[in-house]
């Protein structure tokens, strides 16, 4: 079954829905419809996805210069683990 949902929408606002609905070739409830649906249903951007990473380095006050050397520590880690030479070594 299907909700209706009423909410404020300034007038320049609408005015750019109607646009992009009108070059659409949808009908201005269509095109709401079609980008609410696209904007829950969407994969999250890689910058949502780091943000909280990026928050915590901010945070905690690493350099750039450590985090590159942590980083490059890990990845030469793993791949001794793994049977590889390391990215310097190559």
């Amino acid at each position: 079954m299907a909700q209706t949902i009423e909410i404020p929408v300034p007038d320049e606002l609408l005015r750019l829905v109607d646009e992009r609905a009108q070059n659409a070739g949808l009908p201005r409830e269509a095109y709401i419809r079609a980008v609410l649906v696209s904007a829950v249903s969407a994969r999250p951007s890689l910058d949502e996805i780091l943000a909280p990473f990026r928050t915590q380095v901010a945070d905690s006050g690493v350099s750039d210069a450590e985090l590159d050397r942590l980083f490059s520590e890990a990845r030469d880690e793993l791949h001794r683990e793994q049977g590889m030479r390391p990215a310097d070594e190559r």
